[in-house]
């Protein structure tokens, strides 16, 4: 309302905020706000079962989706090794993609069955379906597929004309 009014500026309000003094009175009444809030979240999470079942999936997609990104990060026992913020980041989103796109090839896969199943007269329900998870292990090679049998032909003669040029 301060700042709604002009009485303080939207800055100074962040600046005090981000103090974090105990004796600062918008970080304790702030603090107040947040125990009340969190209070009546477990109020309600603890008498309402629709509630912690909607929370219980939410938690366990999440965990589910952790567990994959993990096992997916198998080089250097998937922690990050650089100690550079933006080299963290890069291998957190890179690995993020790596899993949005096995996970987006997954699910193609399995609506393509799906829908062969559908097309055989098998009875497909909605429940059943519900209940598939798309961060399945068994149909990825996180190695990769590597065909050997060409192993034993000799590479053609190297042309100078054709390298590549560094600039």
């Amino acid at each position: 309302m301060s700042v709604k009014e002009g009485a303080v500026s939207s800055v100074t309000l962040l600046q005090r905020l981000n103090n974090h003094s105990r004796n600062n009175q918008i970080y304790r009444a702030f603090r107040e706000v947040g125990r009340a809030v969190r209070t009546i979240v477990l109020l309600r999470y603890l008498s309402d079962p629709v509630l912690r079942e909607q929370i219980s999936r939410a938690t366990n997609k999440a965990e589910a989706y952790n567990g994959f990104t993990k096992w997916l990060h198998f080089g250097s026992h998937g922690y990050l090794r650089s100690r550079d913020p933006e080299l963290q980041e890069k291998a957190i989103k890179f690995l993020d993609l790596v899993a949005s796109s096995v996970i987006f090839s997954t699910t193609v896969d399995m609506t393509e069955q799906l829908r062969q199943m559908a097309a055989e007269c098998w009875t497909v329900l909605v429940e059943d379906v519900t209940v598939i998870s798309p961060h399945r292990r068994d149909n990825v090679l996180r190695f990769g597929d590597y065909d050997t049998t060409t192993l034993h032909i000799p590479p053609g003669t190297y042309d100078a004309a054709f390298a590549p040029h560094r600039l």
